[in-house]
C-alpha cells in the first residue's frame, strides 16, 4: 500500500510540473513571435548606435527573429530609455543603453523620470568603449598639457563638445576640470555623431567623445587624440597616452554597452536574451567586428551587469561630490 501511495505522489508531482510548464506565459515558450524593437537612446552615428548596428544581425540570427534598431536621442539617453521603461514588458521593446545613462545621468538629471536600478530589467552587458580627448588636426594643441596650460590662463574660454548632458564624456570633462583645476565649458549634443562635425568645423576647441565615433576621421588624419580616458592604453592605439599617465588620476573611466528591458520582464525572456547575447559576443566574426570599430567585447549576465551599475553609480556620486559638482546641468 505504501509503495502505491508513493507512486501516486510521484505521478501527481509529474502532473503538477507539467501544469506549471503550461502556465508559463506564451511569450516565454515561443518568443519572439514578431519583430523586436531595439531602442538606442542616442543619435545615429554615435558610439552606441555604431555598436548595435554592428552586432544586430548576429543577435537577430541567434534569437531566430527580427530586430529593428530605433534611435531615440535626447537627454543623455533619458528620452529613449524612458520609452522602454514605459513599454509593455513582453520582450518586444528593449533598450541598448550606454552605462552612463544608468550610473552618471541620474546625477546630472535629478528629475529623471525613472529609477535606473529599480525601473528596468537588466538583461546583459555586451561590450565597452573608451572616451578620447580629441582636437581637429589644425588645432594648436598638440598635448593635453598644452590644453591644461591654456585653460588655466583663460578660464571658460575653451569649449568642449560632449554627446549629451549626463553622458560619461560629460562627466569625464568635469573630472578633468577637477583634476587640472581648470574650467573648460561643456557643449552638449544629442550624441557623439553630432559633436564630430562641430569639432571639424572649428566650432569647438576639443571634444570628449568615444573612439568609435571618431575612428574614420582619426585614420584620415583629420582628428588628433591627445589622450584616452581609461585605466590603460587602447590596444589598437598604443602610442596614445592615457590621461592618468599625464597626471590626471581620476580619469580612468570606461563605458559599458548593455541590453535592458522594462521592469517586470519575464525571467524566461531574460534568460533567452542572456544566452543569445553570450553566444553572439563569442562569435569570432562579431569579436573581430567590434574590435575593428574600437570596442571591446565584455559580456556579463543581467545580475552581474546590474551589480556593476549599482557600484559605479555610488562611486561616481562620491567622486563628483569631491569635485564639488552639484546635481543638475552644469553652467
Amino acid at each position: 500500500m505504501g509503495k502505491l501511495i508513493g507512486a501516486r505522489k510521484y505521478v501527481m508531482l509529474v502532473f503538477l510540473a507539467a501544469c506549471l510548464l503550461w502556465m508559463v506565459p506564451a511569450q516565454a515558450q515561443d518568443y519572439p513571435k514578431g519583430p523586436v524593437q531595439l531602442v538606442v537612446p542616442m543619435a545615429a552615428g554615435g558610439a552606441a548606435d555604431i555598436f548595435w548596428r554592428a552586432v544586430v544581425d548576429s543577435l537577430a540570427k541567434n534569437l531566430n527573429g527580427t530586430i529593428s534598431v530605433i534611435n531615440k536621442p535626447g537627454g543623455g539617453g533619458v528620452v529613449g530609455t524612458s520609452s522602454v521603461v514605459n513599454s509593455k514588458p513582453d520582450g518586444y521593446t528593449v533598450a541598448g543603453v550606454n552605462s552612463d545613462t544608468l550610473n552618471v545621468t541620474p546625477f546630472f538629471t535629478p528629475d529623471i523620470p525613472f529609477d535606473s536600478i529599480t525601473d528596468l530589467t537588466y538583461i546583459a552587458n555586451l561590450g565597452m568603449f573608451m572616451t578620447t580627448i580629441a582636437v581637429r588636426a589644425e588645432s594648436p594643441f598638440k598635448t593635453l598639457e598644452e590644453v591644461d596650460a591654456f585653460a588655466k590662463a583663460n578660464p571658460k574660454k575653451l569649449k568642449a563638445g560632449v554627446p549629451g548632458i549626463g553622458t560619461m564624456p560629460y562627466m569625464t570633462l568635469h573630472i578633468f576640470n577637477y583634476d587640472a583645476k581648470v574650467d573648460i565649458v561643456p557643449v552638449a549634443f544629442g550624441g557623439g555623431g553630432e559633436v564630430l562635425p562641430q569639432l571639424l568645423g572649428g566650432h569647438l576647441d576639443l571634444a570628449f567623445v568615444a573612439f568609435p565615433t571618431i575612428k574614420s576621421q582619426l585614420l584620415a588624419g583629420k582628428i588628433r587624440v591627445l589622450a584616452v580616458v581609461s585605466p590603460k592604453r587602447h590596444p589598437s592605439y598604443r602610442d596614445i597616452p592615457t590621461a592618468a599617465e599625464k597626471g590626471y588620476k581620476q580619469a580612468v573611466i570606461t563605458t559599458g554597452i548593455g541590453l535592458l528591458g522594462p521592469k517586470g520582464l519575464s525571467p524566461a525572456v531574460v534568460k533567452r536574451w542572456e544566452d543569445v547575447a553570450e553566444k553572439t559576443m563569442k562569435e569570432p566574426s562579431v569579436v573581430s567586428a567590434v574590435q575593428q570599430l574600437d570596442y571591446v567585447a565584455d559580456f556579463k549576465r543581467g545580475e552581474e551587469f546590474k551589480k556593476g551599475i549599482v557600484y559605479e553609480k555610488n562611486f561616481f556620486k562620491e567622486l563628483l561630490d569631491k569635485a564639488g559638482v552639484k546635481p543638475g546641468p552644469q553652467k
